[in-house]
């Protein structure tokens, strides 16, 4: 269980660094652009290509962590306990839905993120110097499914959340089984 305890700190620090880091980095947003962000833009340009590169690259490193911790979750924990249970012939439907649900938000997190991928890759390449507003829009898109892995995130964690609890009505049925065999 340390283990599991462990592994959840790590992902409330990531889904704490994304969320700071859509809010502070990418500043786009749905409004027309004025021909003052235009300028803000073209001023701009090299620094703002600077912040996406370390964006791209502090992004890529946390999903690649990230997605082995939650794939490590999957199997090593949650399959391999989930089996355990079944084998011994206890109820463990609650487990094995909640790791459904787990494993199918898994597989949305990284469908978006090769989206979120894709855009803020498509962003960088956008000559902003001559393309302000080209460069603004794939901005904006990026954001938004940068914002979407954010939520894919929050929701991984809960699911993370319902399977603890899952677990823990296991352990109380298991000992409240065991304890009235013993009589």
């Amino acid at each position: 269980m340390k283990f599991y305890y462990k592994i959840l700190t790590i992902i409330f620090a990531f889904v704490t660094v994304l969320g700071f880091a859509s809010i502070n980095n990418v500043s786009a947003t749905d409004a027309p652009i004025s021909n003052q962000q235009i300028d803000r833009i073209y001023g701009n340009c090299t620094q703002a290509k600077n912040t996406l590169n370390q964006l791209h690259a502090s992004d890529a490193l946390l999903r690649v962590n990230m997605g082995q911790i939650y794939e490590s979750i999957s199997t090593k924990l949650m399959a391999k306990f989930n089996t355990r249970v079944s084998n011994n012939k206890f109820d463990n439907n609650n487990l094995t839905s909640a790791t459904n649900s787990y494993n199918s938000m898994l597989d949305n997190f990284r469908s978006d993120y090769k989206k979120y991928e894709e855009r803020l890759t498509l962003a960088i390449g956008i000559d902003c110097k001559k393309q302000q507003v080209s460069f603004y829009d794939a901005v904006a898109l990026a954001r938004t499914e940068r914002n979407r892995v954010h939520d894919d995130i929050v929701k991984i964690n809960q699911y993370l959340d319902q399977y603890q609890v899952a677990v823990n009505q296991f352990e109380i049925d298991y000992v409240v089984s065991n304890s009235g065999a013993s009589r």
